[in-house]
């Protein structure tokens, strides 16, 4: 049951990425400011590594390890979530601005993420003697 359950989500995920490459392609990104690229770098490379690196102040982890997971994160769109979760409960004028920084940090993240991720895996095995 694990394993359909797995295949399910794998699916459903690459549904969303399309119908997200979709979106952006249909103009989601069209009205980004500078200062909206300037909060989503911020919010990818900043603030989320030192939220992940103060999340494992007391791991076992090695220092690359820790590094590692600080820098790539969580995988998902939890953010989607916590974002519609903070909209339905408060008053956002600027809903509108967020959702597009949102949609920026995420296909950031993907691009980013996506062409660093194996070569810093391979580099972190090395380092701990697992690559053959």
């Amino acid at each position: 049951m694990h394993d359909i359950t797995e295949q399910i989500e794998r699916i459903t995920m690459m549904v969303l990425l399309l119908a997200f490459g979709g979106a952006i392609a249909g103009g989601l990104l069209a009205d980004i400011g500078w200062r909206d690229v300037l909060a989503a770098g911020i919010i990818l490379l900043v603030i989320r590594p030192l939220a992940g690196l103060l999340g494992m102040y007391r791991s076992t982890a090695t220092r690359g390890e820790k590094v590692s997971i600080a820098f790539f994160g969580i995988r998902r769109v939890g953010s989607v979530y916590y974002l519609s979760y903070a909209i339905n409960q408060g008053d956002f004028p600027d809903a509108d601005r967020l959702w597009t920084i949102l949609c920026l940090v995420v296909f950031a993240s993907i691009l980013i993420h996506g062409l660093t991720v194996t070569p810093a895996m391979r580099w972190l095995d090395r380092t701990h003697g697992r690559d053959a």
